[in-house]
Order: structure tokens, then sequence, then C-alpha cells
């Protein structure tokens, strides 16, 4: 069944898709978790973003964490996480055509004062000139939420899309939920993009996930190998069907580590040396990632291993990458950057 599933994949790749798109993660939220603490900055952040575009790469992205994880407050000196809308606000004024991503953006935080993040979201949208990426989800550590004393982070997810959508779409807003309420906001700017672009991160191909994608999303970030992928894409197409929509109207965005060197094993010791495989386990032990499948699926070893595991995916429909660069140092994660952009990207040109 996989087999038939992704042969019909690659049927609606060839015809609709073209150049394959590759985006870099930024530090916003990564300290402790992909790379060490002290490694955010302005230079890996906003310059490390000026470089992305010059390099060609599509799109930057910027994570979102509240406070410290249980599973690292021991490391000295502590993690700094920075606010990813503020972040890409800053990228805006230095780029001009790489896409300004959020992802993932715990949603659910937003919630009582949604108002006044629809606000700056669309804002941001307009001064950039059309070039936000709004990935949501529900956040994959409960302690954070708590701090927050947020709770019922689904339903909270869920109206704050929905309420997003009025915001943005009729001229005199009103929505009456459990957790958002407003009357009669009249909000401008709108976003220039209709729709913005929301892209949910979800690892899950459950029914429920996939219609709400349906309803809701022009995107979707899983951590998911080729063979779920091939399995799951169908699936999403009956539902986006339902819905009067189309597979090619969805971006599938596979989020992944990237560590390239001369030999296999020169690159897993540099994956290794980075905190990425602690973060994949504390995932894992919150049922959201298989550790061992994950650590197979990332893109380690050689150039040729790197565009052979770029092509698994591609084959399985997904047409959009952002990479975590195994780096311990900022000046690594230049060039890993350099050195993807020079050695990869033209194997997908």
């Amino acid at each position: 069944m996989v087999g038939q599933a992704r042969s019909f994949i690659n049927v609606v790749w060839n015809r609709t898709v073209g150049m394959v798109e590759f985006g870099v993660s930024v530090p916003t939220g990564r300290e402790g978790l992909m790379v060490p603490t002290g490694f955010a900055s302005r230079e890996t952040i906003v310059d490390a973003g000026m470089l992305a575009e010059a390099l060609g790469y599509h799109s930057v992205w910027g994570n979102d964490h509240i406070t410290v994880q249980e599973y690292i407050q021991h490391l000295r000196p502590s993690p700094s996480f920075y606010d990813p809308l503020i972040c890409m606000a800053a990228l805006s004024s230095v780029t001009r055509r790489v896409k300004l991503a959020i992802g993932i953006f715990v949603f659910p935080w937003r919630t009582p004062c949604l108002v006044t993040c629809a606000k700056q979201l669309a804002t941001l949208d307009v001064l950039s000139g059309g070039r936000l990426i709004l990935g949501v989800g529900t956040g994959a550590y409960p302690e954070e939420s708590a701090a927050l004393n947020i709770a019922d982070n689904a339903g909270r997810l869920n109206e704050g899309v929905e309420a997003l959508r009025v915001l943005f779409e009729e001229e005199r807003a009103t929505y009456a939920g459990r957790y958002v309420r407003f009357r009669d906001v009249r909000m401008l700017p709108k976003p220039v993009q209709r729709p913005l672009p929301i892209y949910l991160g979800r690892h899950r191909t459950t029914a429920p996930v996939l219609r709400w994608i349906a309803r809701h999303g022009q995107g979707w970030i899983p951590s998911l190998s080729p063979d779920q992928f091939a399995e799951a894409l169908p699936r999403l197409e009956e539902a986006l069907r339902e819905q009067g929509r189309r597979l090619e109207e969805v971006d599938i965005v596979r989020e992944i580590s990237v560590s390239l060197d001369e030999t296999m094993d020169a690159a897993m010791r540099r994956y290794l040396s980075t905190p990425a495989k602690a973060h994949m386990r504390s995932l894992s032990e919150g049922k959201l990632v298989d550790l061992e499948r994950e650590a197979e699926r990332s893109l380690i070893g050689t150039a040729d291993d790197v565009v052979e595991g770029i092509q698994s995916y591609l084959d399985a429909g997904v047409r959009h990458f952002m990479f975590n660069f195994a780096v311990t140092e900022p000046r690594e994660l230049t060039a890993a950057m350099e050195r993807f952009a020079g050695e990869i990207m033209p194997s997908f040109l």
C-alpha cells in the first residue's frame, strides 16, 4: 500500500511542484535543545537570516519557548529564549525576499490577548511585504503552559485560529468562544496575504489532525519518515477534497537535523556533539517522536548521503525543508549554511 501511495504522490509532485524549498532555523528558542546555551545572539539570529537570503534559502524559521524545560534546567549558563515575532520583525527590516516563518508559535499562550497578537501578526505581514508564515501548535513541554496557567491547549489552539481568521477577514469582527471573546473589533491593517498562511505543527497523522489541516491550514510541519508521508498524504488529499481543496494548496514541510561532513563518522560525531539527541529523547518520552527512527531520518553523512536523504522525502511528497544544522559555535552555523548551499542545493535546481 505504501508503494502505491508513493507512486501517487510522485505523480502529484512531478505535475505541480517545481523547485524544492530549503529553509533554515535560527536559534530564537533552541538553546539547550538544538544548540548549546550561550549560542543565540544578534549574529546567530539576524545576521544568519540575512545570510540565508543571500545564499538563496527560501525561508528562515524561529521557534517559540517561554521558560526553561525541566530536563535542561541544570544547564549553565541558562538558556536564552528570544521572542520569535520580534526576531522576525528585526529580520524583515534587513531582508527583502526570504520568507519569515515562526515554527512553532505556541498559540494557546496567546489566547488571553488574541486581538493584540493578531494586530502584531498583521503588522509584521504588512511591513515585511507579505512574507510571514505562521506555524502554530500546542507546545511540546507541559511545564511551559503550566507556568502561564494555561490549560486545554488543543481547545485554545482551535479557538485561537478560528478567531484569528475572523479578525483578518471581517470588517467588524466578533467571536464568542470559551477562551477567546471579543465584540465588534475593527482591526486594520489586515495582512497582505489573504489568507495569512497558517501551518500546523503536529506529528500525528490521525483523521482529526488531517481534517484540521483541510479546514484551517495552508501548511503542515510533521516529524514523519518518507514512508509515513507517503501513507498520510493521500488521506490528507481526501480530507482536503471534502473541503473543496487540493493537496497542492498545502505546503508540506519537514523539520530535520542536518550534519554534513566528509565522512559518515565525522558527520555523526558532529551531530552527537550538539544537544539535538537529548532534545529528541525528551520528545520521544512524551511520545511525540520515535527517538531511534528520528536519528535514522536525520540528514547525517556526506553530501551524497544528504542528497539521497532529501530525495527520499521528495519522492514521498515533501516540498519544503526546515533545517536545524548540527553546530556548537556561531561560526559553524555560517559554515554549515554556506556548505549546504554550495554542495547540496545545486543538486535540486
